[in-house]
Order: structure tokens, then C-alpha cells, then sequence
């Protein structure tokens, strides 16, 4: 990872942590890593990290069905999409249609509420598979799907 990207990403955290001591959050910075311990007084507590590539997210753990996880990673999302909204504005990224069409096979993260996120393309299946396999070793706990991504033809 490069310097400018793990400062990028603690300023991030140090973001987002702001906003959770506002609402009664502490949140203790966790020493050489991209890591944050969360709590409040009188619930678990938690821990938001930088999850490195091919993942390149935050995420938050343990993850649970309890409606204190769930309003803390409310809290987390709104704030992220605040910073990387305004990051957005002065940096647009464009996309490039050639790479979608020349990469078909797509590893995609299965997420709560029918939602997706392409993690990576490939140019072959055996590629796609042979890294979802080692996504699968690394983050156990989450759902990879290998599939052909048939580009759309726009007339």
C-alpha cells in the first residue's frame, strides 16, 4: 500500500471516529494497523478495519444482528459517503467501458439486502476461481460468486 493512501485511509478512520465521539462512542486507535476499537458504555464493543486488497473496505466485527451494530455501521456509511462524496467532486474517476468488456468474468461479494460488489475482473474463469478460492481462505465469513458479466451493447 502506498503512503499516501494509508494516510488517506486514517484520515478516514479519524473521520469517522469523530463523528462516533459525538454520539457517545469511544474509540481507541489500535497500534500499526488501519484499526479502530469502538464501544460505549454499556454494550459490546467493536472493532472497524481497513480490510487490505482485494478487498479495499471497511469493515466492522463482529458482525451481528443486533440493532446496536447495525445503527453503528449506519453511523459508519453515512460518514464514509460524506468524505468520499466531497473526495469524488474534486476527483472524478472515470470508468472505462473497454476493460468491463475485455475482463467478462467478475468476482462479486454477496451483501445484505440483495446488494453486490464487484470485487475484481478477469479475463478467464479459471483465474476468477482460483481467486475467489483465496478470498474464501481469508475472509471466511463472506460470499463470493464467480459469474460471466455479458457487457451491454448500446446502440
Amino acid at each position: 500500500m502506498k503512503h499516501s493512501d494509508w494516510l488517506r485511509l486514517q484520515s478516514e478512520g479519524e473521520s469517522i471516529c469523530a463523528i462516533l465521539r459525538q454520539q457517545g462512542y469511544v474509540c481507541r486507535k489500535q497500534t500499526r494497523s488501519l484499526s479502530w476499537k469502538l464501544s460505549k458504555t454499556g454494550q459490546n464493543y467493536y472493532v472497524l478495519r481497513w480490510l487490505p486488497a482485494p478487498i479495499n473496505e471497511w469493515n466492522l466485527m463482529p458482525k451481528d444482528t443486533s440493532p446496536q451494530w447495525e445503527q453503528l455501521w449506519q453511523l459508519i456509511e453515512g460518514t464514509l459517503s460524506t468524505i468520499r462524496g466531497e473526495a469524488r467532486k474534486t476527483l472524478p474517476k472515470p470508468t472505462s467501458q473497454l476493460e468491463n468488456n475485455s475482463r467478462p468474468w467478475a468476482i462479486v461479494r454477496l451483501l445484505p439486502d440483495a446488494k453486490r460488489h464487484t470485487v475484481a475482473r478477469f479475463f478467464n474463469r479459471q483465474d476468477a476461481e482460483d481467486y475467489r478460492r483465496f478470498l474464501k481462505r481469508f475472509i471466511p465469513d463472506a460470499e463470493f460468486e464467480v459469474f460471466f458479466d455479458v457487457p451491454n451493447e448500446q446502440l
